[in-house]
């Protein structure tokens, strides 16, 4: 059946040459613009190595010289500012619904927009061994728990993060610890902030992987400790809350109450309430502003347009075909062909244009890929990520075939479902009707 099939696409070569053309430019951009939709997708479904649910961020925000609540004497006052501050700490602190509490420094939490970034070393008598990597800093005031507020976990024990107060040291992400040590079993070793081995920290825990924006992959992540909290007069953007609510705790009805309720007597000296976002709304937040959902929809269009050429062209091919040849389905069916076997014949003929098309499309990608490359996460605020081998996104061969064999499948199916409309329809006619027709 089939050399009779690929005698037919020969036999019909001029005919077959239009639609061919269509599928091997199609094929060309469907692949493209399904990269980046494959490969986002696949990032955002990583794990975040936190936990979004029941997690809120506090803002607050200061009076300035001109408003008529101003308070002159606390601004000028230092430690009024720090009494005020914790008078407001307290208060979150000690709602029954909070659970735990952290404060971060500089927005450290997911999703927000401020991103700090620097170099670790480890010492090493190795000059040709890599002693150093890049990372992101997330730091909080000593006292808190984010690893608890923010639902992190230990990467060796899966459990809660071991918090060693009284030390003074430094806490890594998982595959910060294996690039610099080769190993998650880090605690105990030592790093250092600056390549002359100077201002040397000791690692007191290792914890999971953390993605700082939902479209990107994990970034190296150290954390430490500040001592205690600073004030200046950027200290209600320096100092935002994050908690945790306790299980149980019906949000919505926590947020219509601290809004109504609690915001009103966050209000110290110059100090005052600004916002409350959760996690979740934080990042969605982000992501509007990053435009990646600008680009997402983007390439679902684009998408969305390749597959309709593909389907209109293989419809009107088909039907075109189907008719022109009623006669030989006719005698088809007079020597005892069924239905069936014409809309298989038919449908293989697709099938075999389409994977004709798409394996001579096949160079022209590679050339594409070796110009531009595969996608990346455009996103990452730092320059130096570390590549990680547990992403198939970051393997060319797992990532060029995982894409290659979606844009097929959606190619084939799109295609079959365009012929089998006017195959099925030319399929029904009775025998002696054909006949008669032609």
């Amino acid at each position: 059946m089939l050399k009779i099939i690929w005698n037919q696409i020969w036999n019909q070569r001029r005919m077959n040459g239009w639609i061919f053309l269509e599928l091997l430019i199609t094929s060309f951009f469907l692949w493209i613009v399904l990269d980046p939709i494959c490969v986002l997708t696949s990032t955002k479904n990583i794990n975040p190595g936190y936990e979004a649910e029941g997690r809120y961020v506090v803002r607050l925000a200061m009076y300035e010289q001109t408003h008529g609540k101003f308070d002159a004497e606390a601004a000028a006052n230092d430690s009024m500012k720090v009494e005020h501050y914790n008078r407001v700490a307290r208060i979150i602190r000690d709602l029954p619904e909070v659970e735990s509490i952290a404060i971060p420094v500089q927005l450290c939490f997911p999703g927000s927009r401020n991103w700090s970034g620097s170099q670790l070393f480890r010492d090493t008598a190795d000059v040709a061994q890599k002693n150093f990597a890049h990372l992101q800093w997330y730091s909080f005031v000593k006292g808190t728990n984010p690893f608890v507020t923010y639902g992190m976990r230990d990467a060796i024990t899966n459990g809660p993060v071991s918090v060693i107060p009284e030390k003074e040291g430094i806490y890594l992400s998982e595959n910060l610890a294996i690039e610099l040590f080769g190993t998650k079993e880090a605690r105990g070793k030592i790093v250092y902030q600056s390549a002359n081995m100077s201002s040397g920290l000791e690692v007191l825990g290792v914890f999971s992987d953390y993605k700082h924006y939902d479209y990107t992959q994990p970034y190296a992540l150290a954390i430490y400790f500040e001592k205690e909290i600073e004030a200046s007069p950027w200290m209600h953007w320096r100092y935002p809350f994050v908690f945790k609510l306790k299980e149980g705790v019906n949000e919505e009805a926590f947020i219509e109450r601290f809004t109504d309720e609690i915001a009103p007597t966050l209000e110290w000296g110059n100090i005052y309430f600004d916002s409350i976002q959760s996690f979740s709304e934080v990042c969605e937040a982000n992501n509007n502003a990053s435009g990646i959902y600008n680009k997402i929809r983007m390439h679902y269009a684009l998408a969305g347009f390749a597959i309709l050429c593909i389907f209109l062209g293989m419809l009107g091919t088909f039907w075109i075909r189907s008719n022109a040849r009623r006669q030989e389905i006719g005698v088809m069916r007079s020597m005892g062909a069924s239905r069936h076997t014409i809309i298989v014949q038919f449908l293989t003929e697709a099938a075999l244009l389409v994977t004709l098309a798409f394996v001579c499309s096949l160079p022209l990608l590679f050339n594409y890929i070796h110009m531009e490359g595969l996608f990346d996460d455009i996103f990452a605020p730092g320059r130096y990520p570390i590549v990680s081998d547990k992403y198939w996104v970051n393997s060319f061969g797992l990532h060029f075939s995982i894409v290659t064999l979606i844009t097929y499948l959606i190619l084939l199916l799109v295609s079959l479902i365009g012929t089998i409309i006017p195959v099925v329809k030319a399929a029904n006619i009775l025998p002696a009707d054909a006949l008669r027709d032609e």
